[in-house]
Order: C-alpha cells, then sequence, then structure tokens
C-alpha cells in the first residue's frame, strides 16, 4: 500500500472557502434553500518515490465543474467535463489529482457532534461515486478525494480547532464550523474501494486562528429556516 502526503496551498484553501461558502450561503436560481454542494476538480503536481512506496501531491488549485448538477443532498458530475478539463490542465503543465465537494449543514441539520462523527466523512453515495470513478483509470490507480463539510452554528464556536487526524482539519469560519478531510482511495482485486494511509498537510491550518474579523454572521432569514443570508458586522 502506497503512503499519500497531500499538501494544499493557501491559494488552493481559499479557493475551496470562497466556492464552498458561496454554495452554502447564496441561493442559487434552481434550488429552494441555501446550503447546495458544490463539486470540483482538485489539480497540482506529483512526486512520486517508488523505493519507499511514497506519493507526495501538491494542491496548486481547485475548479469549479460549472457543468455539475448542485442540491442540497448530493452533486452530480459530467465525464466528458471531467475529461475536458484533465486534457486541458495537462496542456497548461499542471495534473488533475482529484476531485472534492462539500457537505453542508445548517442550523438544524446535525448537531455539531453528529457532524464530527459522520457529517464529515465520506458518504456511502460518495464511495460508490469512487468506484466508478476508479473504472476509468487503468488497475493499481488511486483516485484523490477532498470533502469540505460547513456547519453553521448559533454562534461561533472555536473550540477543538486543529489537526484531530492524520488526513483532517477542524477549524471556524465566523459562526460555521468547517471540516477539510483529504483521502487517496484505489480497490482491490475483489473491486472493494480501499482506503490507502493519507496525511492532510496544510500549513495555513497547522498555524490556523478562526476567521472572524470583519467576516459577520450566517444567518436564516426570516421565518425562512433554509435560506441563508449574510449578516455583515
Amino acid at each position: 500500500m502506497m503512503k499519500h502526503t497531500v499538501e494544499v496551498t493557501q491559494s488552493a484553501l481559499t479557493q475551496m472557502l470562497l466556492n464552498g461558502f458561496e454554495a452554502f450561503v447564496i441561493k442559487h436560481s434552481n434550488n429552494k434553500r441555501s446550503g447546495i454542494e458544490f463539486h470540483a476538480s482538485v489539480y497540482g503536481d506529483v512526486e512520486l518515490n517508488d523505493e519507499d512506496d511514497e506519493c507526495r501531491s501538491i494542491v496548486k488549485f481547485v475548479s469549479v465543474d460549472t457543468s455539475a448538477k448542485m442540491a442540497s443532498g448530493y452533486v452530480e458530475t459530467k465525464d466528458e467535463a471531467e475529461d475536458l478539463k484533465e486534457q486541458l490542465a495537462e496542456q497548461m503543465g499542471v495534473y488533475r489529482l482529484g476531485n472534492m465537494h462539500s457537505h453542508p449543514y445548517l442550523l438544524t441539520e446535525m448537531t455539531l457532534d453528529e457532524v464530527r462523527k459522520r457529517g464529515c466523512v465520506f458518504s456511502k453515495g460518495d464511495r460508490a461515486c469512487f468506484l466508478e470513478q476508479l473504472e476509468r483509470y487503468d488497475e493499481g490507480a488511486y483516485i484523490l478525494e477532498f470533502v469540505l463539510t460547513i456547519k453553521q452554528l448559533e454562534k461561533q464556536n472555536s473550540a477543538r480547532d486543529g489537526r484531530i487526524d492524520d488526513n483532517l482539519f477542524e477549524f471556524s469560519v465566523g459562526n460555521c464550523k468547517c471540516f477539510l478531510r483529504a483521502q487517496a482511495f484505489t480497490k482491490d482485486e475483489t473491486g472493494a474501494l480501499v482506503e490507502e494511509s493519507t496525511k492532510l498537510v496544510c500549513e495555513y491550518l497547522e498555524d490556523f486562528s478562526h476567521l472572524n474579523a470583519d467576516f459577520g454572521r450566517v444567518k436564516a432569514k426570516h421565518n425562512r429556516k433554509r435560506v441563508l443570508e449574510y449578516k455583515p458586522v
């Protein structure tokens, strides 16, 4: 089994948060509620050390899949869009490392403890999609997947911010709690999904102090629990 180290640059993290919060807060025209998932492809460089079975992936930027169908509980992507972007990226000298999506939870959806236990992990539906992704590649290939979880809270709660697992960070943005998880997957000879050893590295999150200065709050609109709005301070 290969050991994966996944480094996320500050610019890539910024793009993840900008896109994640836009999908979370802003009501999109075809949806009746806030808090939809988004999907993006992840790009950067890869360094392989075959002698030690180690792989270092450096995430430089993410690209939101604008053709994806985004909803509150799922997201559907198009293979042709991913193939197009992958080929274009290689012409620009970067490689598609994998994908990311978000798990959005409004105030009334799960407690923070429930989000820590099951809301910030990959769902059964996610894992089924990962197996489909691996079918597109040669035997022995791996895919890198991220999930950004955003949980709305009544007020800011920076307790437990920091690394909580080798591949998982918890951090606060305004009155929302965020979780960023990375995981490399392969499949075994029986076709079952396998989690490879993965360590997420992000210098910015290692030294993180919650983002709250002049940020404001995310609140539900009056009498509309499932529609959020941004309230500047």
